[in-house]
This record gives structure tokens, sequence and C-alpha cells, in this order.
């Protein structure tokens, strides 16, 4: 015994002489290694691969699923663990896309913004209103040049004029009302890009005239709620209630994203609970490639050995290496 090497050497044997010969034929390299030698005729044979890295299996895998098996030499795992995590990732893409598709080409929060600027004026102007003292948002050529229907070309310019119109947005909302009841808004315009924002703005009345399709008319390519003598369209108020309980102010698009956005948020969990895959396939992929090359590190191996001598011995023995 050598360390945690083992090495057993086997004879079948008709005559004396057979051990000494197996002795004799079965040398190593260095003390720190043992190899099997494959004897036949006096020739050796080509000595056992060498061991493997499991650290190095580990973080190949880890990596991109598949590699610790190919350095493993193992063809078939390796092919099974890419291809789910290329699986993953077409399934992630395209639920998530479906999910987001049309969300941002609708909506915008500086249609609604300009909507408050002239909301303002108008609670102010009612004979009975309430006072609100809100100063207007700021909407200057940057912030008119974002284009909202495409925040993945976003710079970070463009985020930081983004957040700040919501921020003017929501201070707005703090302080204005609803004609019809005089209850303050409920809900403040969350910031871009959160699940809450979608939410809201198919959900509740006072986010309508964002809507592409809200009544509305337009000066010099602006969007307003005033006409041309200077009056108030009736459409400036998304909360009135017709005689019949419907807000007839109210744009279809607004109500066909409220039945769509269940199953757009459906989408989006679907697409949020296989991205766990991703990482749980990174990490048994990385665990497998590893138990396999420590096990390849550790395997037994068999090999025979014939002998040459005299015919009266059965020249056979069987040498056999535990590699740790």
């Amino acid at each position: 015994m050598c360390g945690c090497r083992t090495l057993f050497l086997l004879a079948v044997t008709c005559g004396a002489g057979t051990e000494a010969a197996l002795a004799q034929h079965a040398d190593f390299s260095s003390r720190h290694e043992m190899r099997s030698l494959l004897l036949y005729a006096g020739q050796r044979a080509e000595p056992l691969a060498p061991g493997r890295s499991v650290p190095l299996a580990f973080a190949l895998s880890a990596v991109v699923p598949g590699l610790g098996q190919a350095y493993n030499r193992q063809w078939i795992r390796g092919a099974a663990a890419l291809g789910l995590e290329l699986a993953v990732l077409a399934a992630y893409g395209t639920w998530r896309s479906q999910g987001l598709q049309g969300r941002d080409e609708y909506w915008s929060p500086l249609r609604y913004a300009r909507w408050l600027n002239e909301y303002v004026p108008y609670l102010n102007a009612l004979p009975d209103g309430m006072p609100v003292d809100a100063a207007a948002i700021g909407i200057d050529a940057a912030v008119a040049g974002v284009d909202f229907s495409n925040p993945g070309g976003w710079t970070e310019a463009d985020q930081l004029l983004v957040r700040r119109l919501i921020l003017e947005i929501q201070a707005v909302e703090r302080r204005v009302y609803h004609p019809e009841t005089g209850a303050a808004f409920s809900h403040q315009l969350p910031f871009f890009g959160e699940q809450q924002y979608y939410e809201l703005v198919g959900k509740y009345f006072q986010f309508a005239p964002g809507w592409e399709d809200y009544s509305r008319a337009e000066a010099n390519g602006v969007p307003t709620w005033i006409d041309a003598d200077g009056n108030y369209l009736v459409s400036i108020d998304p909360e009135l209630t017709a005689a019949d309980g419907t807000k007839p102010n109210v744009s279809p698009t607004f109500y066909q994203y409220a039945d769509k956005h269940g199953s757009a948020n459906a989408l989006l969990r679907r697409a949020s609970r296989i991205s766990i895959l991703f990482f749980v396939n990174h990490l048994l992929a990385a665990v497998e490639a590893a138990v396999s090359a420590r096990l390849h590190n550790r395997r037994l191996e068999t090999r025979m050995v014939l002998l040459p001598g005299s015919s009266e011995a059965v020249r056979a023995g069987i040498v056999i290496r535990l590699r740790p």
C-alpha cells in the first residue's frame, strides 16, 4: 500500500515463480502515481489517462451547463444540460416579450402629465370647487423628446428625466381631487417599469387621460383638453359619470388593457418562475460535473497481465488500481 493507493496482484498459476514474475512487471513511474500495465510478451501498454480537475469541471458547467460534462467526456449529459439551458432561455424570452408587448405603446406618462397641467386650473375654475395649490409639471423639450414606447433604448439621462417627471406627477396627484365626490386621488403613479405602474394605469379611471385614444384636442401637435374658444372639453374629467352609471370619457383601450392585463401578468409570472430553473440548471450541472470528475479519479481500473514464462505455468494475473 502506498498512501491511499492500493495495488492488488492476483495470480493463477500451476508452477512456481509466477508471483515473482508479476512483481517484476508491476513497476510504477513514481511513488505518487500508480499505473496499470498491460503486459503481453514483455511489451508495455500506454499509461492510463490522467485524472480530471474537480474544480475545473464544476466551474465550466457553472458558467455554461454542459461544458463540464464535455470535459468529463460525457457527451450525452453535456448535450442535455446545454439543451435545457437553451430551452429555458427561449421560453423566458418568449413569455416575457409577450407579457410586455403593447404596454408602453398606448399609455404615456407625458400625456398624463399634460392632462394634469390642465386639470389643476380646471379644478380651480369650478364655482364650488376647492382651491388646488400645485406647481405645474415641467415639460421641456428634453423630456418631450423621450420615446416612452421604447424604454429599452433610453440613455441614463432619459431615465433621470422620466424619474423627475413622475416625481412631479406624484406631487400634483397628492393635491388634486375628483369633482363629483370631492375625494382625493386614491393612487399615485408608480415609477416607470414597476409592476404596479402597469397595474394601475389600466385599473383606475384617473389614469385614463394617459391612453392614446382618450378624447382630447390637439394644439400644434400637443394634446390639450381646452378648445379653440378657451373652454374645457367634457373629457377633462375622466371620472365623469353618465346617467346610466358608465364613464363615457374613458376610452376603449383602457377597458381592453384591463381585460388583457391579467393574461400579461400571468405570462410575466411564468417567465419569472422559469428564470429560477435557469439558475438551478447551472447549479445541478456544475455539481454533477464535479462529482463525475471525482468518481473518475477514484474509479477502479482492472488490467489483465499475461506473463511470459515456461510452459509449466498458467501465466496470468490481474492488476487492479485504485486511484483516489
